[in-house]
Order: C-alpha cells, then structure tokens, then sequence
C-alpha cells in the first residue's frame, strides 16, 4: 500500500511540470494508461516490473489523485467505473487538449516580423500589467521596456484586447521584413536572443541525450512529460527562423508516436482552459 502511495505521488510530480492544475494532472494519465494499457517507468524498481493500468488505477492511494478523480467526474471530464479504468468523455478530452503543449509542424508564415509597443498610462497600471502578460501568452517576446516582437501577426487579438479593456489609442502593431535588421542584429540573430532559443537548445539536447533511441516503455510517462516541460516553454518559431539542426525538430520525432496514439487534438492558438470550481 504504501509503495502504491509513493507512485501514485511521483506520477502526480512529474505531471506537474506541465500542469498547474491536479485534475489536468490526473486526466493525463488517465489518458496515457488508457492509451498504453501499462507504463514503464523509472519508479517500477518497487513492482519489479510493470504497473498495470487498471489495478494502478483501481487501488490508487494518494489523496490528490483521488480527489482530482472525483472532481474530474463531477465536471464530466471523466465516467468512474466500479473496479475498472474511468473513462474520459469527449468533454474531458476537449478539457486536456486544450491545456497539454502540442507541436506546429506546419507553421505559416507571413516572412514579416511583427512589434508591438504601447504606451498606456500609470493610471492604468493595473491594465499595462495584464497587456505584458497577455502579450507573453500569445507568443511575444521583449525586446526592450514596451517593446514586443513576435513573427506571428497579433493584430486581431491584440484589437480585441484594445476593445476590452478601453485602452484605444495606446497600442500600435507594425512589422519589418525578413531582410531587416535591428542595430548590428540580422532578424535570425535578433530573435535567436530575445526568445533565448539556446536554453531551449540546451534542454532539448539533454532530453534527447536520456531517450534518443530507446523505446515508449522507456521513456514513459515521465520522460513524456519532461518533454512537455520543454514544450511549453517553447514558442514554437517558423523553421526558417531556426537552426537546421534544432534539436526541438528531432526531440519531436522521438516522442511523436505518443501523441499519436493519444490523438489529442490541437487546441486553437492561445486558447486557455476556464477555471475549475
């Protein structure tokens, strides 16, 4: 019983580099003992072997998992069957692939880089404060005090965060073209900085040197979401805009086939997932 606590805590851990919320922790293994019927892990020593899904599931003893299931069932997300895996419903999946990082391989591109500055009033610090942040959500990344750049055209979304918050007249959007520079910098040079793509680099690398050429039952779901970890802080760039060799490409075709036998489907950009009460 207690060995069983301790995994099911671990599980629970490692899901929370990625998820800040224990219910999207717990449907995320669900989804993935569902999808792999059992998982190796690093934490099997214990168990000598594997840990099968259904009995895992059924005589998990760790308070969080227990209270996220039951909170994940009264959402919806999840149907509890007696001395069986719960199932996750259609609401449910929707709920996990709107919040679990998920890799472009097709990123359109208008060959434009876009900036966005502003300048709104102290009074309106409060709203300044929500725009930076906003601003980090979609994509963007600083290029100096109230200066943002992203290779992504914003305008629609930035105009209805304008309209919602009353701040016309504060915000300006404008793009320069893939030949330009800023100061001594070329565009690739530029943007390789700001959005320090090499500690991405360097963790890509690390992953890739841990599960480069092992299989699913290795990597597991702990080394499925230490990639997730890195995904999510990654902002997923036009490949022209990177490295030839960008380790993020290659670590994505190491891990592709878990998602392709979970077949989450790709929430729309910036979408976040409501609140749970």
């Amino acid at each position: 019983m207690r060995v069983r606590k301790i995994v099911s805590k671990q599980l629970l851990e490692v899901s929370e580099l990625v998820f800040s919320h224990a219910v999207d922790a717990t449907l995320s293994i669900v989804a993935y003992l569902v999808a792999f019927g059992d998982i190796q892990t690093q934490f099997s020593a214990p168990f000598h072997a594997r840990i099968e899904s259904e009995k895992f599931l059924r005589t998990v003893n760790y308070g969080a998992i227990k209270h996220a299931l039951i909170t994940a069932s009264k959402h919806g997300f999840i149907k509890r069957k007696r001395h069986a895996m719960p199932e996750i419903t259609k609401a449910g999946m929707k709920r996990l692939a709107s919040v679990i990082p998920s890799y472009d391989e097709i990123r359109m591109w208008d060959k434009r880089l876009h900036i966005v500055t502003y300048d709104i009033p102290e009074k309106k610090k409060h709203t300044r404060d929500v725009l930076r942040m906003y601003l980090k959500q979609i994509g963007c990344a600083k290029l100096q005090a109230s200066v943002w750049l992203t290779p992504y055209d914003p305008i629609d979304i930035i105009r209805q965060f304008i309209k919602e918050k009353e701040i016309e007249g504060t915000v300006i959007v404008s793009n320069l073209g893939i030949d330009a520079s800023i100061g001594d910098e070329t565009i690739q040079e530029l943007v390789f900085r700001i959005y320090n793509l090499q500690g991405l680099e360097d963790r890509y690398t690390e992953w890739m040197e841990k599960y480069e050429g092992e299989s699913i039952a290795v990597i597991g779901y702990k080394g499925f979401c230490e990639y997730l970890a890195i995904l999510k802080d990654d902002p997923q760039l036009p490949f022209v805009l990177l490295e030839k060799k960008w380790s993020g490409e290659r670590a994505y075709k190491i891990i592709k086939p878990v998602f392709s036998m979970l077949s989450f489907t790709r929430a729309p950009a910036c979408r976040q997932a409501g609140p749970l009460v």
